[in-house]
């Protein structure tokens, strides 16, 4: 995926599947971090979230995927819960290239771990094999 403001490539090449279930809690205790939602190297578009859910409507992939991206220069935007972000401050990744916010990062106790590039801040990249 590319960001649309530069075509700079934001991740990885990814390939569709459908969006897997959410990952439950852990049942491990001291175990506060899910397993990825994602599987490395894939990528699902959630348009519609559950109306019980704070995540946001996007292209959701594995958080080691994403490769063009750093943190948004404002911190309230990394708001934290146990060991990661929420992802409730709005999008917290910004493009390393250009600056434009395009994504959200998700690992902390009580949400699913996983980056959502914004659809209107993406753009798809075809290649052939």
């Amino acid at each position: 995926m590319l960001c649309d403001r530069c075509r700079s490539p934001l991740t990885a090449p990814v390939t569709k599947v459908k969006v897997p279930p959410p990952v439950p809690m852990s049942e491990i205790p001291g175990v506060r971090t899910r397993p990825a939602r994602m599987p490395r190297g894939t990528y699902a578009l959630d348009l519609h979230p559950c109306e019980f859910s704070i995540d946001p409507p996007g292209f959701i992939v594995h958080p080691h995927d994403v490769t063009g991206t750093e943190q948004h220069p404002d911190l309230m935007r990394s708001i934290s819960c146990c060991l990661g972000p929420t992802g409730i401050g709005g999008p917290n990744l910004v493009c390393r290239a250009c600056g434009a916010e395009v994504a959200t990062v998700q690992a902390d106790c009580g949400t699913q771990n996983q980056v959502t590039l914004h659809p209107s801040a993406v753009c798809l990249s075809f290649s052939e094999d």
